[in-house]
């Protein structure tokens, strides 16, 4: 809205948009705040997308009188930057207050614009003020029940398609992400990729399946991302408190891969990696007969890999035990019996 405001055009402001939703790429724990502007920038830059979108998110800690992260000053800062810089204040501000609008909150709102002019240009000061001066911006910004709704009204008209190999490109980029973000499984979406996709090569799929199936390994834990990281640092088994936190992973793995169109395929081989034949998984307690081969194939692909990586809680195990707990999972009715005879000869 500061983009419009201003008067960006249209594909500047396209290239704000993506690069503020993907601003904190690589934020996590351990980094510093330099560092994961760097990191993101280096992310970015490996993706199919414009260049200036990573070099908006690496200056987006720069602040216009030169006290930011690189001590870049003015028009040194790129505009979308100093926008992203500026809206990322107000709203480590404000983002989490849950009291209605009222004046008092507007007077806050007003005591905050005073406390950081001089950190942001006078151009974007202007036009911020020009925002808050209509009362529906604040009260849509501060209702609680409309709030997102708003990112609806501000998405970009740019449909953009992708071939395999840059889907292919986003989905390694966001399972590093997952991956990182849990130390004990670091690497783990990428093995389970490479197993299903070795798996469909094996049972005589096309080279497209076995693509869309590699995309799907990479990508099954997305919902991971909504999971506490205490939960999944912890250095131990988990209480059933927790096992039902982690347990809604799959679910949003769900909501978030269905939202790509051309994604149908890919999202139920994601996102049923913990379905059972019997219908004891989860989350949506699918019985055998309604999980296609290569869904019963992915959860095959993620207790093998689970099992042969180490955990806190113990040690990788070795491939005799592996089978013996794969072939007891397979006597439950939790895997296919049938398809893990055929996957033991790749595997």
């Amino acid at each position: 809205m500061l983009g419009r405001e201003i008067g960006l055009d249209k594909t500047t402001i396209m290239e704000l948009y993506y690069a503020a939703l993907l601003h904190d790429i690589a934020l996590s724990n351990s980094y510093q705040m330099l560092q994961h502007c760097v990191d993101g920038e280096k992310m970015l830059k490996k993706l199919p997308l414009p260049e200036s979108i990573a070099k908006n998110v690496l200056h987006h800690h720069e602040f216009y009188n030169g006290t930011g992260l690189f001590k870049l000053a003015g028009d040194e800062i790129p505009k979308p930057s100093q926008i992203i810089c500026f809206s990322s204040a107000f709203d480590d501000m404000f983002g989490k207050m849950t009291e209605a609008f009222n004046h008092n909150l507007f007077l806050k709102v007003n005591n905050w614009r005073e406390n950081v002019k001089e950190l942001f240009s006078a151009e974007i000061m202007e036009v911020f003020d020009n925002l808050i001066k209509r009362e529906s911006f604040l009260l849509d910004y501060f209702n609680q029940e409309t709030k997102h709704m708003l990112s609806k009204k501000l998405v970009i008209d740019d449909d953009v398609y992708f071939c395999c190999e840059d889907v292919e490109k986003f989905a390694l980029c966001f399972a590093d992400i997952i991956d990182q973000k849990s130390p004990f499984t670091f690497t783990h979406s990428h093995g389970i990729a490479a197993l299903a996709r070795k798996a469909s090569a094996h049972l005589g799929y096309d080279t497209e399946t076995q693509n869309k199936m590699y995309v799907a390994g990479l990508l099954h834990d997305i919902g991971k991302l909504d999971v506490s990281v205490d939960i999944l640092h912890k250095n131990g088994r988990l209480d059933p408190d927790e096992r039902f936190e982690i347990n809604k992973h799959t679910y949003y793995s769900r909501k978030i891969l269905e939202q790509i169109d051309g994604f149908e395929e890919i999202t139920d081989y994601a996102a049923n990696h913990h379905e059972k034949l019997d219908g004891t998984g989860y989350p949506y307690r699918i019985h055998g007969e309604k999980l296609s081969e290569l869904e019963r194939v992915m959860s095959i692909c993620d207790v093998y890999q689970a099992l042969t990586e180490e955990r806190p809680y113990r040690e990788n195990l070795p491939s005799e035990k592996v089978w013996a707990i794969i072939d007891d999972m397979c006597e439950r009715q939790h895997l296919d019996k049938a398809l893990v005879e055929k996957l033991k000869q790749v595997f």
